[in-house]
């Protein structure tokens, strides 16, 4: 259907201009709001996961998964707890990275268990060292919370042991053994298969765990669409008083009946 160019005129009124602005405002609001519902639905979601994972008993990592097994979507921030030996000559100064605001890179060690290599996030330091710090020497247990490997990133070769990202799939070719294909983001260090000394590496501060990519929170996602239908209801019943309007005034009159003698 096509309308005259008068119909469109009407729309220039001032009594159909401040409708419209006000359509506009209500439109707005509701996408506003909209979004910000879809917002609340995305943070809700990733504090109950977080929450729930922290809820879980500190399990063996062999009991969790085992090497070359795909990272599983309830596996970030996992409370796990591995224990071996550190391979110090393989460890990587992970570089670009930030914590609290500082600068600088991470350090991570393969750890070598019955079952496999461990690559153990053991913490952050400023700067990029040309060496990467120490670990612990002898069998350590660590505990910490899983996280997965990073895609690589691109840019000119960096001088050893510095790369770009944990990247798994290009450590699967460069560790001894069969690797796991989880980081394990320490959050403490002791000596021997148990609860033993803690060990602190001076100058390593620990990584908190990642945000997690999670489900929405269903009763504001809920919210979201509630508020977006009312924009989208709120331009149908605009459209709709118009025309209303433009068809009472165009309407022809109806018929005099006249009157015979």
């Amino acid at each position: 259907m096509t309308y005259p160019w008068h119909v469109f005129r009407r729309l220039l009124t001032p009594r159909w201009v401040g409708l419209l602005a006000g359509l506009a405002v209500v439109v707005a609001a509701c996408v506003l709001l909209g979004l910000w519902q879809l917002g609340v639905a995305r943070d809700s979601g990733r504090r109950d996961t977080v929450a729930a994972a922290g809820t879980l008993e500190r399990a063996p990592l062999q009991q969790v998964t085992r090497a070359h097994a795909d990272f599983a979507a309830d596996f970030s921030n996992r409370p796990v707890t591995v224990t071996g030996t550190y391979d110090g000559t393989r460890s990587l100064v992970v570089d670009d990275r930030r914590l609290d605001g500082r600068v600088g890179s991470w350090v991570v060690t393969p750890l070598l268990t019955e079952g496999g290599t461990v690559p153990v996030l053991r913490g952050f330091v400023d700067g990029t060292p040309t060496v990467a710090p120490e670990p612990p020497s002898g069998v350590v247990t660590v505990a910490g919370t899983l996280g997965p490997g990073e895609s690589p990133r691109d840019g000119a070769d960096l001088p050893a042991p510095q790369v770009r990202s944990v990247d798994l799939a290009a450590l699967v070719n460069e560790w001894p053994g069969d690797l796991y294909n989880v980081v394990v983001l320490a959050s403490g260090e002791s000596e021997g298969a148990g609860a033993g000394t803690a060990l602190v590496t001076p100058g390593l501060s620990r990584v908190p765990p990642p945000d997690v990519a999670t489900p929405l929170n269903l009763r504001n996602a809920a919210y979201a669409i509630q508020w977006w239908v009312f924009g989208i209801f709120a331009i149908w019943m605009w459209w709709k008083m118009f025309r209303a309007e433009q068809q009472a005034q165009t309407a022809p009159a109806a018929p005099t009946e006249g009157v015979t003698t």
